[in-house]
Order: structure tokens, then sequence, then C-alpha cells
């Protein structure tokens, strides 16, 4: 399914049902941007890392990337960011957000199982992202899901200079 010429194509809507709720799966246009910057701002109390500039720019490059976004009733309520790395023929997650009311319920998970699932579609083997130190409940959640620990990124973040841990999901 989705990499052919280097483009991420052929999603199609689904429908999955989480917490006795339908979830509408839908590829993310550039109407949604702003959806995906209030999501991070409710994640990140207040402080969006990624711009809605930043998130239109992804999503125009087109060749490589996939933005998703789960929605219930019309309201996006989480986003994966996923695109083709050439170089390392792998997925890289480049974002993820779920908003606090729906975390813990199965939809971060559900998104990063999807993404695995392209890379093994794919056959790429290796499905990357990099997270915040501090941030030990997603850290969790990745090496629950079968990703291990490959490097430490000191300073990664622009806005705080915090170290990233760099983290692969041999697929």
């Amino acid at each position: 399914m989705f990499l052919k010429s280097k483009k991420i194509e052929g999603f199609s809507e689904r429908r999955i049902e989480i917490a006795n709720t339908q979830i509408l799966i839908r590829q993310v246009d550039l109407e949604d941007t702003k959806k995906l910057v209030a999501i991070e701002e409710a994640v990140y109390t207040g402080s969006a890392p990624w711009n809605q500039f930043a998130f239109v720019s992804e999503i125009n490059q087109g060749r490589g990337n996939l933005y998703l976004s789960a929605n219930v009733g019309g309201q996006a309520i989480a986003f994966i960011g996923i695109s083709y790395r050439k170089r390392q023929h792998d997925l890289h997650i480049t974002n993820i957000a779920v908003l606090p009311i729906w975390q813990n319920k199965g939809l971060g998970s559900y998104l990063i199982k999807f993404a695995g699932q392209l890379v093994k579609e794919n056959n790429l083997g290796i499905l990357s992202l990099e997270v915040r130190r501090s941030n030990r409940k997603a850290r969790k959640l990745y090496e629950t899901l079968g990703f291990k620990e490959i490097q430490e990124l000191p300073s990664y973040y622009d806005d705080d200079h915090e170290d990233a841990i760099e983290m692969e999901w041999c697929l």
C-alpha cells in the first residue's frame, strides 16, 4: 500500500471503536492544521511544540509523509505524522499527540501499531521516533509496544534544549 515513488498514498478512511466510541481515522488536510496545534496545546499545557506553519509545511511536502487524525463527531482528538526516510530506509513518527481526556484508552497505541503495519507492508523493517527524556509516560508506552532505546540526542529540542531519546521498533 503506501510507498509508491517515494510518496505515501492510498490511505482510505477507517472507523474504529475505542472506549465504546466510534472514531474516524482519516488523512489530514491543510484545513486541519489549526486542530493539530490545538491538540498539542492541550497536551503540552498551552505551548504547542509545532506551530501551524510547521504542520502546513509537512503536509505540503507530500512526498513520503502521511498525517492522520482521529475524529469523534467532527472533532480531532488525536493525530500521528509518519515520514518515509530514504537514507535510513524506515518510517519515522514525526509527531503524535492524543488529547489528555483520550489518553490511556488505546488510541495512541492504535495509531503507532498502524504505523508499524505500514512498515511491514513496505518491507522497511523499522519504525523510529524521538521522545523527550522527561516524557516517561510516552517512553513506557513505546517500550511496551516494542521500541528500544538507540541513543541519546543531547539538546535536541529547540525550545528548552532538552535531550531526546531516539527509539526504534524492529518489525
